[in-house]
């Protein structure tokens, strides 16, 4: 894959963190229907197959991966499929919105933090002051700008569930940085998946979590928007940016994903949106925009 301009990457990782922030209205009606391994179970093996035919009739690849590659791409799969979508979606039911949020919000530093002890890579004052901006807005957005909603705010199991999610997707960008050298996004992104759509089988069937059920057609609109816009857009989108702007640098971009939310919220929902939030979301985009200069100082 020829090298991308720095505005491209940075679009692309725009794009999949908007994706994902509307996402969760899709699983919100989708998960009234399908229990969380069923739809993590069919929604990658999709993903899956539709991205190992492109690979293997367009891209000329073999259906097989590098043999060096195979135990990143399992734990890729392990992590950023099945222990990701399960526990997310699992712990979903168990906290708030706000809560989920928030934790979603640690996953840049909590990736940084696995980066630099991994594979040494640093980030500098200006990523990491980027990042304390960042989160500070997520604060202010999830909290409508409310004090009380932050001070009473408790942990429970749904929380431990969220934060398990976000450290196995930093495990999941961290190991594709070792594929992604060997293989096009496309290529790994698809291997992943039906590693992690058979490990989500496995562990499905031994929970009696597998159940397919006919989906209303609100349903079905959803797990198409999962599979075809969060799935496989976003996924090889933010394979590409990992490839290409290193794995301690693109999470920052999630936190776009509650200004998306607090945006959807209002389109669909008419909830209100105050100044505090809007001023949130100004200090998410200022938190991305020092983090990416931050890096490219760096280099």
């Amino acid at each position: 894959m020829q090298q991308l301009s720095r505005r491209t990457v940075y679009l692309l990782m725009v794009l999949a963190a908007a994706a994902w922030g509307f996402q969760p209205n899709c699983i919100k009606w989708l998960a009234a229907e399908w229990m969380p391994a069923t739809i993590t179970f069919v929604r990658y093996l999709l993903i899956g197959i539709l991205l190992l035919s492109y690979t293997y009739f367009i891209e000329k690849k073999p259906l097989l991966p590098p043999r060096e590659c195979w135990p990143y791409l399992a734990l890729m799969g392990f992590t950023g499929v099945t222990v990701n979508n399960v526990t997310q979606f699992t712990g979903i039911i168990y906290t708030t919105v706000t809560n989920a949020t928030l934790i979603s919000a640690m996953t840049p530093a909590i990736t940084a933090l696995m980066a630099f002890l991994v594979i040494r890579e640093r980030l500098s004052r200006t990523s990491v002051l980027g990042i304390l901006i960042s989160f500070t807005g997520v604060l202010l957005v999830v909290s409508h700008g409310s004090w009380e909603v932050l001070r009473n705010i408790a942990f429970n199991f749904g929380d431990v569930l969220c934060f398990i999610s976000q450290c196995a997707w930093a495990v999941y960008t961290l190991a594709g940085n070792n594929v992604l050298h060997r293989m096009s996004p496309e290529w790994a992104t698809g291997c992943s998946s039906i590693c992690g759509a058979l490990l989500t089988l496995v562990y499905g069937l031994a929970a009696s979590q597998i159940v397919l059920t006919p989906l209303s057609v609100k349903a079905v609109l959803s797990f198409g928007y999962v599979a075809l816009i969060g799935g496989i857009f976003a996924m090889v989108s933010w394979n590409v940016a990992v490839k290409q702007a290193g794995p301690s640098v693109t999470p920052i971009f999630l936190n776009i994903m509650p200004v998306v939310g607090m945006l959807s919220g209002h389109i669909l929902f008419h909830d209100e949106i105050g100044m505090l939030q809007l001023v949130g979301a100004v200090a998410i985009c200022l938190g991305v925009y020092l983090t990416t200069h931050g890096k490219n100082e760096r280099n």
